[in-house]
């Protein structure tokens, strides 16, 4: 990966291996080995490359990046068809159920944490793409016999781990204690699990004499909890898949029963809804038809108490009754007590059929976002919505000096959704990004991001309100300069890495590598009339065939160094720290017009420093020129942008072009960068030629 990639375009992801994921063929590629051993322990492996998929998966493993467990609990949010999920500060994913995509980019240490991608990563990969491939995820516990499923549905605390746990010990394979993934497919209806741990609650170590010498290891919701490996923790016996053939609905006691009734399939139908997530209307489609599918097998209410094993015996002879052929339980069984003693019957209670089937957004991907503004940005219309007037009042003043022209139609859509996060400080922010053919997005720590859909013409983001509302303001800005980097291709803008000051409506680029001295150059020069447009990036596009260039968004930017030279910055300056690197932001108004303009670029200077003991100016051309261009690129931009890259290049090089070298003080360079500005200026209108196209 080049070191101007930012977004990770050139990440390789030469290892590719098929998988079936829940009855859905599945392309899955990587740079990483542990990935796909956890992969191939939890999915379905496919002999032959399938003709086609119904979704993909591209995962890139950064070597650089340092985290290290204790993972953080895992963060997901969406807005419509882009939902993220967060693991940590440099491990995150993105998935697009539209297009049925998946990407993301993970550190090391957690790629190879085989049990932390079984047990979290590939679950929560499924619940943001399954819906869109036909997957209906139930809040239910599954077991099989000789291929047939038993389903046990119900809310937490109504036993169904512990049932599952006592039915597989009777024979049954266990397939799951708490999500079970079901697929409707060339007309069969099947039961699917992953390679999950076994979460059971403290309470079942009375229950199951192999918890008697274990302790809890886990909290769940504050309650101590067993956390373990179904076949090496409790010798059970695991199945994949299986074909449903019975639901129960469980509805648990205090007291020691068994009645088991039937329950219409519309009450089965609404209780299987209710725990689904909010999905867009095409994948919620494809989950109802499953339901329907379902909800035509034996449904049953089971209302229980008692020890476990007991109620299971009972249960599995109602199962075996239930088999192929028998639409019915035996009648002699049903609602009778198993044991008078011990399990008095009780009253069946009434069908309890919710007035209302409204699913819950729990990764808030339907959230209102009523506050709205068209902005102009560079001449172009963005418009922007959230759910926050105080992101809104942000981007209005971050953007203030591009406004004042009546806005066109919008050419992309903002929505940002501002969000409660206390563990978030408005400092020493880590910023990592992912991209991977038209989609793209930078996670800001771990539980603020932004993403982008070129193809949609949309961006997103969930961002802390400590980002909004907190101090430094320049951090929320941070966020609005990142999303319109990711934006500005689709507007037909090219980022360059460059400083720029100006003259009117000449301008001249100064270039070179990081701590070269561009900030400090401009900034001089600036104080001696000319106008300072940028210091870290300026955007280009070719307008009536001729280049124009604006200036950055954001404050000046020194690091610390910078200013032992300049201490008149101090007081004017605000300090921010990066992890690993604290720098300080100057504004720049002071130095530039009211109102933000292009300027056409009339040369290019390229700063070297530590080269000469005095500063001298020596011309660049031909093939020097065209590598110093190319390396100049903010970040590597999606290939449909090639076109217009390669236009903002061939103008490029047709400007005059310098190497300046100098010694340590970036003072000295500033009376020839105006000699460059100056000459080019008293020559008046310099005719650039239109870029060969």
């Amino acid at each position: 990966m080049s070191a101007g990639d930012f977004l990770c375009q050139d990440a390789a992801t030469p290892l590719l291996e098929h998988y079936t994921v829940a009855g859905a063929v599945c392309s899955f590629s990587t740079n990483c080995e542990a990935i796909l051993e956890a992969a191939r322990e939890s999915f379905l492996p496919v002999g032959t490359p399938p003709l086609a998929v119904d979704f993909s998966v591209r995962f890139w493993v950064d070597h650089t990046h340092s985290a290290q467990p204790p993972w953080p609990k895992p963060y997901v949010r969406g807005l419509n068809h882009l939902v993220f999920a967060g693991f940590d500060s440099g491990s995150s994913m993105l998935a697009d159920p539209r297009t049925r995509r998946v990407i993301g980019r993970f550190s090391a240490s957690m790629a190879a944490d085989h049990s932390y991608w079984k047990t979290v990563i590939f679950p929560i990969l499924l619940t943001t793409i399954g819906a869109s491939v036909g997957i209906a995820e139930l809040h239910c516990s599954c077991v099989a016999n000789k291929q047939g499923g038993l389903l046990l549905v119900g809310p937490g605390r109504s036993g169904k781990s512990t049932l599952a746990v006592a039915l597989a010990q009777a024979g049954f394979a266990f397939l799951s204690d708490d999500r079970t993934f079901c697929s409707w497919r060339n007309g069969k209806l099947s039961a699917w699990g992953l390679a999950t741990t076994l979460k059971l609650r403290g309470d079942a170590q009375a229950h199951f004499r192999e918890l008697q010498s274990k302790r809890p290891t886990d909290l769940q919701n504050g309650e101590p909890s067993f956390r373990l490996e179904p076949q090496s923790g409790l010798g059970l016996e695991r199945a994949r898949r299986c074909e449903p053939r019975l639901l129960v609905f469980l509805e648990r006691s205090e007291s020691p029963m068994f009645s088991l009734t039937d329950m219409s399939s519309e009450e089965a139908t609404a209780r299987l809804e209710a725990d689904l997530v909010a999905e867009l209307p095409e994948a919620a489609a494809m989950q109802a038809k499953v339901i329907a599918r379902l909800t035509e097998l034996p449904c049953r209410r089971l209302q229980y108490g008692g020890q476990p094993q007991e109620v299971a015996k009972e249960l599995a002879l109602h199962f075996d009754d239930c088999g192929p052929g028998n639409g019915k339980l035996s009648t002699k069984r049903m609602g009778v007590p198993v044991s008078a003693t011990n399990f008095p019957h009780e009253a069946p209670i009434p069908p309890k059929i919710p007035a209302e089937r409204i699913r819950q957004d729990l990764l808030r991907r339907f959230t209102p976002t009523p506050y709205g503004v068209d902005l102009l940005v560079m001449a172009r219309t963005v418009r922007l919505e959230s759910n926050s007037l105080a992101v809104v009042e942000s981007a209005v003043e971050f953007f203030a000096r591009h406004q004042g022209m009546s806005p066109a139609g919008p050419e992309f859509l903002w929505r940002i959704v501002s969000q409660e996060n206390p563990q978030m400080e408005p400092v020493g922010v880590a910023l990592s990004a992912f991209s991977d053919r038209g989609l793209r997005f930078a996670n800001i720590e771990q539980s603020s991001f932004l993403a982008v859909d070129l193809e949609a013409r949309e961006g997103i983001g969930f961002v802390s309100e400590r980002l909004v509302e907190g101090e430094p303001r320049q951090t929320c800005r941070s966020i609005f300069d990142t999303l319109y980097c990711m934006s500005a291709g689709s507007l037909g803008i090219v980022p360059l890495s460059a400083a720029c000051v100006g003259l009117g409506e000449k301008g001249l680029l100064i270039l070179g590598p990081p701590n070269s001295g561009k900030t400090t150059a401009s900034y001089l020069a600036a104080k001696l009339g000319l106008e300072f447009h940028s210091d870290q990036a300026v955007f280009s596009e070719i307008e009536g065939g001729r280049l124009r260039v604006w200036g950055d968004l954001l404050p000046a930017i020194f690091r610390l160094q910078s200013l032992a030279s300049l201490p008149e910055l101090l007081p004017g300056t605000r300090r921010f720290s990066y992890p690993g690197l604290t720098v300080c932001y100057l504004p720049k108004r002071p130095f530039q017009a009211p109102m933000a303009h292009s300027v056409a670029p009339v040369g290019c200077v390229f700063l070297e420093r530590q080269s000469a003991t005095m500063p001298s100016l020596s011309p660049i051309a031909g093939m020097d020129l065209s590598r110093r261009i190319a390396d100049s690129f903010l970040f590597k931009e999606d290939d449909r942008f090639a076109q217009q890259s390669e236009m903002v290049i061939r103008a490029l090089e047709k400007l005059p072009a310098y190497h300046l070298a100098y010694g340590s003080d970036p003072a000295t360079t500033v009376p020839l960068l105006q000699k460059v500005l100056m000459d080019r200026d008293l020559l008046g209108d310099h005719e650039q030629p239109a870029p060969a196209r």
